[in-house]
């Protein structure tokens, strides 16, 4: 039966298209469509706003109950925006990178001037805090080092140490 085995090759193609496309693209793309470095302590400025990291903090004891067979830490990054043009970012938007760590962690919650969400209003500088929960194996016994905040839009790393 050569067409079943012709469509079982087709299945599979796809598959390993569909693969490709969630896990090999976007590192591919972060490469040449690259971001661009803030280093620590610096500012961002442009696309009609500044954007600083102002503090990052990890929780000394976890919010929540870490999944089975894993430690959690819970990390809070305070950031100070001023918008100055109209903007569609969203909490998806943040991402966090930690040594040690494969893919890039999303963040949890935020909160905008105290209130919950990240919405940054036009034309003024806000306080915007990011929380993200940080899950590694127990036997992890490393430091927990924190490398960069990503925004995607506009695409923006932000060194963290």
């Amino acid at each position: 039966s050569g067409a079943g085995a012709l469509n079982a090759l087709k299945k599979i193609g796809v598959l390993v298209g569909i693969m490709v496309g969630l896990y090999a693209l976007p590192p591919i793309l972060r490469s040449i469509y690259g971001e661009k470095k803030v280093a620590a302590g610096e500012t961002f400025e442009g696309d009609g706003r500044i954007i600083a990291v102002e503090a990052v903090g990890i929780a000394s004891e976890p919010l929540g109950d870490a999944s089975p067979g894993m430690q959690r830490s819970d990390v809070a990054i305070r950031l100070r925006i001023t918008n100055n043009k109209t903007w569609d970012a969203t909490l998806a938007d943040w991402t966090l990178e930690v040594a040690g760590i494969e893919n890039w962690l999303p963040a949890a919650s935020a909160a905008t001037d105290g209130e919950p969400g990240f919405a940054p209003p036009l034309g003024k500088t806000s306080t915007v805090e990011l929380r993200f929960v940080v899950e590694r194996p127990e036997s992890d016994t490393r430091p927990l080092r924190l490398e960069a905040l990503h925004l995607a839009n506009p695409r923006v790393r932000f060194a963290l140490e």
